[in-house]
C-alpha cells in the first residue's frame, strides 16, 4: 500500500426539512466505518468526517479531498443518508440544509462528485453510496429516498479521464431500497445499516479476505458485502460499476493464509527410493525443514512428513512421526489467572515459543474472553470484570498442533477461593498431536517447558506401547463384548427354537440358518477382540463396527418373514434372532460413539492406499450390481418382500465400500472391512444354499462370495496399500511383511 490513504465519510441523519424522515443508521454508520478504514493494522486510513453539515460545507470538503491529491493517492468516499431525483432524472445526495424544491442550491449533485473524481490527480477512487432511491419499505426500516434512480447512470465510468481507476458501489440496485436496519426498541441505540455494517464486519474481522492473502482487495470486499447483504434482507441487492486497471486494496487481514513451499527435489526423489536408508535421510532433512524459520518451508516440510506416515513402512512413518513430534509448541504462562478485585478489562500477554511454524496461530476464546494475535505471534488475552467465578479457555491452533490454555478468575464481589482459581493440573494441558509416535529419546528436547505433551504410542518387538486409553474406554468395551457375545449365542439359540407355527427356520427358509450362523461366530470373534485388542482398541471398534452394520441388515430377514405371516404364528425363535441381531447393532453403537469421542477417527483422508481402495471399490461395485441384478430378478418371483431386502443388501454394499475407503486411521478402516466382509459372508451363502435346495440358477451368488473373500484377503493381507514387498528393519535383522 503506497501513497495517502484519505476517507471523507459524509453522514446525514437530521434533516430541517419536514419531508425528508430523520434517519438513525448514518451516525453509526459513520462511527463505525472511521473506527475500522482508520485502524493502522486494518484500513490505514487518514479518516474525516462531516457529520449533518449544511450542504456548501459537505461540498467543499469533498472538493478539498479530490483536489489535495496525488497519483499515488487512494481516496474513498462514504456517503450515508437519503438519495434524491430531480424532476429530471438528477440524482442529488441530501444535506442538512436540503430542500427537495431547491436542490441545485441545498443538495450536492451527483455531476458535481463526478466533476470532482474527474479532475482529481488520484488514480484509485473509491464511492460508496448507503442510500436508497424509491419507495416504502416494510416495517421496522426508514425511507431514504422518493423515485426510482439508478446510481450507476449518474457515475458513468466513460465521464472519467484517460487512465483514473474509479470504483462506484451503492448499497442496493436501482428499484430497491436501502435497510437501515430492525426497528429499535427506545433503549436501544442505532446500528449501522445492513450495507455499512457489512462493509465494517468484513473488514474488521477480515472474512473479506477471500483468498486469504492477506490484503482485502476491492472485489473481495463487494463479493463479501453481496453475500453478506442478500442473507440479511433478500429484497437489497448491492450494485457496483468498477473501471479499475489491476486490483484495488482496501485494507489488511490477518487471515493470511499459508501457502507450503515445495520440498527440494533431491528430498522428493529420495522419498521415492525403493532403499528405506534413502527414505530415512530424507525424513531427518525434512525435520529440519521442519524447524526452519520460514513458515512456508516448515509447512512444505510437514506436509510430506504426514504423507510419509500415512503410506511409508514402518520403520520409515515411525521416524517421520518423530520428527513431527520433535516441534513441540509451549505457552508462557501455561495458565491464566485473573485478578479478583480489578475494576477494569485485564490483559495477559502470552509468549508462544517453537519453531516458526507453531506460531502461525488461529485462536478461539469462551466467552466473555477475548484474544488477539499479534506480528510477533503474541497472544493478548483479556477478561472483563466478572460478577461469578469464571472458567474458561483459549485455544490456540497452527498448522502443527493445538494447545488449550485454561483461565480461570474468582468474582470481584467475593474472596478468592485460592483452591478454586489454582492453575490446572498438567494433565488439563492437552495436546493434540498431529501424528501417533513421540521421538527418539537421542531427538528429545529438555523437559523444561511449562506445556506437557502426553507421550504418543512406541513401538517395541512388534507391538504397540502406549500410555494413552485408546478409542475404548473400560466400560465401552465391557459393554460391546457383552453385547456382541449375548446377541451371538441367542442367535444360535433362535436356530432350535420354532419361528413360526412349530417349525424352525431351516424348514421355513431351507438354508438361511448359514447366513445367520456366520453373523453369529462372527459376532461372538468381535466380543472377544474388545477384551484382547490393548490398549487402543481399534482393531475391535472396527469389528464390532463391521458386524453391527451387517446384522442391522440382517434383520431384514425376520421382518421380512413376520410380514408374510401372523402375530399368533410368530414363536421364540424369531424373537430371539431379532433380539440378538439388535443387540449386535447397539453394541456398534457404543464402539462408534467410542471412537467419535475419542477425535482419532476421521473421513477427511483415504484410509486405505491407493491401489488398496480402487481394488476395495471395484469388489464392492461388482458385488452390490450383482445384489441388484439378483434383487430384480427376487421382485419377479411371487410372494414375500424378498426383492427391496436385497436391493437394501445392495445398498449396504456400497455404504460399507464408501467408509472402508475414506476412514483413517488405516488399521480401523482395515478392521472393519474385516468384520463386515467376514459377516456379510453368510448373506450370499444362505442363499445360494437356498437356490440350489429349490433347484434354481445361483444368479451370480458365487460371484457375491468370491468379492467378499478378496475383500477379505485385501483387509488381512495386503498392509497400507504400499507399492511392492514391504519391509522394515528391526534390530540388525531385514523382515518382509
Amino acid at each position: 500500500m503506497t501513497g495517502t490513504r484519505r476517507a471523507l465519510i459524509v453522514a446525514n441523519d437530521t434533516y430541517d426539512h419536514a419531508s425528508l424522515g430523520q434517519l438513525r443508521a448514518p451516525a453509526a454508520d459513520a462511527e463505525a466505518l472511521a473506527d475500522v478504514l482508520g485502524d493502522p493494522e486494518v484500513g490505514g486510513f487518514t479518516v474525516t468526517v462531516v457529520h449533518n453539515e449544511p450542504s456548501h460545507e459537505v461540498q467543499g470538503r469533498i472538493e478539498d479531498v479530490f483536489a489535495d491529491s496525488r497519483p499515488d493517492d487512494l481516496l474513498l468516499l462514504h456517503f450515508s443518508g437519503h438519495g434524491i431525483k430531480s424532476d429530471s432524472g438528477e440524482l442529488f445526495v441530501a444535506a442538512r440544509n436540503t430542500r427537495p424544491d431547491r436542490l441545485g442550491s441545498t443538495a450536492v449533485s451527483a455531476d458535481f462528485i463526478q466533476r470532482c473524481m474527474k479532475t482529481s490527480r488520484a488514480r484509485s477512487i473509491v464511492l460508496f453510496l448507503d442510500c436508497c432511491y424509491g419507495g416504502a419499505f416494510g416495517e421496522g426500516v426508514a425511507v431514504r429516498a422518493a423515485g426510482p434512480v439508478n446510481v450507476m447512470d449518474s457515475f458513468p465510468a466513460s465521464r472519467l479521464g484517460g487512465g483514473r481507476g474509479r470504483a462506484v458501489i451503492s448499497a442496493s440496485s436501482a428499484i430497491e431500497y436501502a435497510f437501515e436496519g430492525t426497528e429499535l426498541a427506545a433503549d436501544q441505540t442505532a446500528k449501522p445499516s445492513v450495507f455499512t455494517s457489512a462493509v465494517v464486519e468484513g473488514l474488521r474481522t477480515g472474512e473479506a479476505d477471500r483468498d486469504e492473502d492477506g490484503l482485502v482487495s476491492l472485489d473481495e470486499l463487494y463479493d463479501y458485502v453481496f453475500d453478506r447483504v442478500r442473507a440479511e434482507n433478500p429484497k437489497q441487492t448491492p450494485g457496483r460499476d468498477v473501471e479499475m486497471a489491476g486490483d484495488l486494496f482496501i485494507a489488511r487481514s490477518r487471515r493470511r493464509r499459508l501457502r507450503p513451499a515445495p520440498i527440494p527435489e533431491a528430498v522428493a526423489a529420495a522419498l521415492k527410493e525403493a532403499n528405506p536408508t534413502f527414505r530415512r535421510g530424507a525424513v531427518s532433512e525434512l525435520r529440519d525443514r521442519l524447524l526452519h524459520d520460514d513458515p512456508a518451508a516448515a509447512l512444505g516440510a510437514l506436509e510430506a512428513l504426514q504423507e510419509v506416515v500415512r503410506t511409508d513402512t514402518k520403520s520409515v512413518a515411525d521416524d517421520a512421526a518423530a520428527a513431527i513430534a520433535s516441534a513441540r509448541m509451549t505457552l508462557e504462562p501455561s495458565a491464566i489467572d485473573f485478578a479478583a478485585d480489578a475494576s477494569e478489562p485485564q490483559v495477559v500477554m502470552v509468549e508462544v515459543r517453537g519453531p516458526a511454524l507453531v506460531r502461525e496461530l488461529t485462536v478461539t476464546t469462551d466467552p466473555p474472553l477475548s484474544a488477539q494475535v499479534d506480528e510477533d505471534g503474541r497472544v493478548s488475552v483479556s477478561l472483563a470484570k466478572v460478577a461469578e467465578r469464571f472458567v474458561g479457555q483459549v485455544n490456540l491452533t497452527s498448522p502443527l498442533r493445538s494447545v488449550v490454555l485454561p483461565v480461570t478468575a474468582a468474582a470481584a464481589s467475593r474472596e478468592t477461593d485460592a483452591a478454586a482459581v489454582a492453575p490446572p493440573p498438567e494433565e488439563a494441558l492437552v495436546e493434540r498431536r498431529l501424528a501417533p509416535a513421540t521421538p527418539p529419546a537421542e531427538a528429545q528436547p529438555e523437559a523444561a517447558v511449562p506445556v506437557e505433551i502426553p507421550p504418543a504410542p512406541t513401538r517395541e518387538h512388534g507391538t504397540v506401547r502406549s500410555d494413552v486409553a485408546g478409542v475404548l474406554s473400560r466400560r465401552a468395551r465391557r459393554l460391546m463384548a457383552a453385547l456382541s457375545a449375548l446377541g451371538g449365542l441367542l442367535i444360535f439359540a433362535s436356530f432350535t427354537a420354532p419361528w413360526v407355527w412349530s417349525d424352525p427356520l431351516g424348514a421355513i427358509v431351507p438354508g438361511q440358518t448359514v447366513g445367520l450362523a456366520v453373523v453369529a461366530v462372527t459376532a461372538i470373534v468381535a466380543g472377544i477382540a474388545t477384551v484382547v485388542d490393548q490398549p487402543r482398541g481399534l482393531v475391535a471398534a472396527g469389528l464390532v463396527l463391521g458386524v453391527g452394520l451387517v446384522a442391522g441388515t440382517s434383520l431384514l430377514t425376520p421382518l421380512g418373514i413376520i410380514s408374510e405371516f401372523r402375530m399368533s404364528e410368530v414363536h421364540e425363535g424369531l424373537w430371539l434372532a431379532v433380539i440378538g441381531e439388535a443387540l449386535l447393532v447397539l453394541a456398534s453403537v457404543v464402539a462408534l460413539a467410542s471412537v467419535m469421542r475419542s477425535g482419532e477417527a476421521s473421513g477427511a483422508w483415504p484410509g486405505l492406499g491407493d491401489r488398496i481402495r480402487l481394488a476395495v471399490l471395484a469388489l464392492v461395485l461388482v458385488g452390490a450390481v450383482t445384489l441388484m441384478v439378483y434383487a430384480a430378478w427376487l421382485m419377479q418371483q411371487p410372494g414375500g418382500p424378498w426383492g427391496p431386502i436385497m436391493m437394501l443388501w445392495a445398498v449396504t454394499w456400497l455404504v460399507a465400500g464408501a467408509v472402508a475407503v475414506s476412514t483413517r486411521p488405516t488399521k480401523l478402516a482395515r478392521a472393519f472391512l474385516i468384520g463386515w466382509a467376514l459377516a456379510a459372508l453368510g448373506q450370499p451363502m444362505s442363499d445360494l444354499s437356498f437356490l440350489t435346495i429349490k433347484g434354481e440358477p445361483s444368479q451370480g451368488m458365487p460371484i457375491v462370495v468370491i468379492a467378499l473373500l478378496c475383500l477379505l484377503v485385501l483387509a488381512t493381507i495386503l498392509d497400507r496399500g504400499v507399492k511392492g514387498p514391504r519391509r522394515h528393519y528391526e534390530g540388525s535383522e531385514l523382515r518382509s511383511g
